[in-house]
Formats: structure tokens, C-alpha cells, sequence
């Protein structure tokens, strides 16, 4: 067998290989988040955190690895059309987390709701920074 095709092929099980842990990931984070809300005692909750945290960086990771084997640049999804949907994407949650805050009866969850949404306020200032960097950063290899 022709030793290009052979590593092609190598690739090819490892992409698919690292797909499977990818998503294995994300189902984990999944289960983690949804039993976090059910959780009382303090220290469970600070092992399920860092399950999370860990996961999320498994899948940073992951999501590397595989970028590298179909060739593709690690901030090609930095581009400022990809910030500007995510900023679009967190004005979103914003505003429907505002609309569930009006609608909650309980006082307490309207208070979490609207807790959420300045955090995504938070969230688009900072992709705004962002996409300047990344203007920035663009602007300097241009010249």
C-alpha cells in the first residue's frame, strides 16, 4: 500500500476517533450541567465545576487537534463576521433572559434571570474587544 494513502487513512481513523471523544465530551458537560442544578452540598458541587471546567478544556483540546488534521488555522472561526454573530447570538440570550425574568413569578428566579442577562452583556463587551483585536491584529499583517 502506497505510504500516503496509508497515512491519509491514519488520519482519517484519528479524526474520527477524536470526533467520537469530542462528542463524548460535550454529552458529559451535558449531564454535568443538568445535575448541578439539582445539587445541594458544596463540595459535590465544587467536583461537578471541575468536571466542568476540565471538559471544556478537553474539548478546546480536541477541537485543536482535530482543526490541525483538516489543515484548518486555529483562529479561523476568530474572523470578525464570526464575532459579530456571536455578539448578535449573546444580545439574544440577553433579551430573552429579560423577557423570562418578566414572566417568572418568583421573585428570586427573575433576580437569577436578570443576573444571567448583565453577564451577557458582559459577554458582548468583550467579543466587541475582541473583534478590535482582532481588527488590530489583521491591520498589522497587512502592513
Amino acid at each position: 500500500m502506497d505510504p500516503r494513502l496509508k497515512q491519509l487513512e491514519k488520519k482519517q481513523k484519528l479524526y474520527s476517533l477524536l470526533k467520537a471523544q469530542h462528542e463524548a465530551e460535550v454529552k458529559e458537560l451535558m449531564h454535568y450541567m443538568s445535575v448541578l442544578t439539582t445539587v445541594e452540598n458544596n463540595l459535590v458541587r465544587s467536583y461537578l465545576h471541575t468536571l466542568l471546567s476540565d471538559g471544556l478544556r478537553h474539548i478546546e483540546y480536541i477541537s485543536r487537534i482535530m482543526a490541525d488534521i483538516e489543515g484548518a488555522t486555529g483562529s479561523a472561526s476568530l474572523t470578525k463576521k464570526g464575532i459579530e454573530e456571536s455578539i448578535a447570538d449573546e444580545r439574544e440570550s440577553h433579551d430573552a433572559l429579560l423577557k423570562c425574568a418578566e414572566m417568572a413569578d418568583d421573585p428570586e428566579t427573575a433576580a437569577l434571570l436578570k443576573s444571567i442577562s448583565v453577564d451577557e452583556e458582559h459577554h458582548m463587551r468583550i467579543l466587541e474587544h475582541l473583534s478590535e483585536l482582532v481588527e488590530s491584529a489583521a491591520a498589522g499583517t497587512t502592513k
